[in-house]
């Protein structure tokens, strides 16, 4: 019987095209090759994202346009449309004041953003499995590595493409709305239709605002939408004293603007600051099994933006990025997303090198 057997060997990337897609063996649930199998599907989806086809001269002149008008903010130029709950923080309908096409224009060129943004970190998630795929089982680095190697390409073209939606004073400025201090509430009749609870109401919506602004990618003018929904909440129905209390309010938030943006400008001649990051991958809910990231929009914002060198299969990241961004990124830091200085006095090493030596398993970093 022994005679009647033959061995053969097969080069392990060809193996898994021609046998993992159609064998059937069932496995005891503790086999140690559930774990090698779930490895190799790991590695081998990297290919299903490599060779697409370049974008087509119509969608390079839609990512043009939409780096266009997204310099300018996120809707169109005096636009007065107020998002509402209903189309969860998108503006209404356009009034008559401002031309249809152009209210399309600025949608399309946040949809443009949108799917650059999260096709990047979908990319990057699945090279960040197969990474970790390969610290569990070495033997497969042959055939990984070189699917690494080009889809590690690939996901710094999506890095670039995205980062040119990105806007670095929107981002700068969003940093120094930490620096504000909490506002004081100062009584008047132009609150009076909030009744005892106006301080109250002033402290939710200014709560809101700087959590929204300092960790989003918009200009500071598109995040009111957190004060009009506590505006909402807050008077319900009622009618009476709402004009009154919502031009206050507009106020108030024209004057955090301004003070934050005051504090940017005392900022903005610091010397820059060299960064390393660790970038979690996207995850999915446990019970809803949508996708959830745990990057903020300004966060993935400013790794794409300065970044200056890059291991994207280990998920590090360098950044060079002026004063006042790095201090809100290193505050932001997390055990997931662990972020350190870089620069080591003394050393010649180039970023590449002190980027490969850094360890950030070794930094104690304290959830946000």
């Amino acid at each position: 019987m022994a005679s009647s057997v033959r061995s053969t060997e097969t080069p392990l990337g060809e193996a898994v095209g021609r046998l993992c897609g159609s064998c059937r063996w069932p496995l005891p649930a503790d086999s140690p090759l559930l774990e090698l199998l779930e490895a190799v599907i790991d590695i081998g989806s990297l290919g299903i994202w490599l060779d697409r086809e370049p974008d087509s001269e119509e969608e390079k002149a839609e990512e043009a346009d939409a780096a266009l008008a997204l310099a300018t903010g996120e809707y169109p130029p005096r636009s007065t449309g107020e998002p509402s709950h209903e189309t969860d923080g998108e503006a209404e309908e356009p009034e008559e004041d401002f031309d249809d096409e152009e209210w399309e224009r600025y949608s399309r060129a946040r949809e443009t953003r949108r799917h650059r943004h999260e096709h990047w970190r979908r990319l990057h998630t699945y090279l960040l499995r197969s990474d970790k795929a390969l610290r569990a089982f070495p033997v497969l680095r042959p055939w990984a590595e070189p699917l690494q190697a080009r889809l590690a390409e690939v996901v710094e073209q999506e890095r670039r493409a995205f980062a040119v939606l990105v806007q670095p004073v929107a981002l700068a400025e969003a940093a120094a709305v930490g620096l504000l201090p909490d506002p004081e509430f100062t009584p008047g009749p132009e609150f009076a239709g909030l009744g005892g609870d106006a301080a109250n109401v002033v402290r939710r919506a200014w709560r809101e605002w700087e959590l929204r602004a300092s960790w989003s990618w918009h200009r500071l003018e598109d995040n009111d939408v957190a004060v009009s929904s506590v505006m909402r909440d807050a008077f319900g129905r009622r009618r009476k004293g709402r004009p009154e209390a919502e031009a206050a309010f507009d106020e108030l938030v024209a004057g955090w603007i301004r003070e934050a943006r005051r504090q940017a400008a005392l900022h903005a001649e610091a010397p820059r600051q060299l960064l390393a990051v660790r970038i979690p991958p996207a995850e999915k809910e446990r019970y809803e099994g949508r996708a959830h990231d745990p990057l903020t929009e300004w966060e993935a914002g400013v790794i794409a933006t300065y970044q200056v060198a890059a291991d994207w299969p280990a998920g590090t990241v360098a950044l060079l990025v002026p004063h006042l961004i790095g201090e809100h990124l290193l505050a932001g830091a997390t055990r997931t997303m662990p972020v350190a200085r870089l620069a080591v006095p003394g050393s010649a090493l180039p970023v590449d090198a002190l980027l490969r030596a850094w360890q950030p398993e070794n930094d104690e970093e304290s959830d946000r």
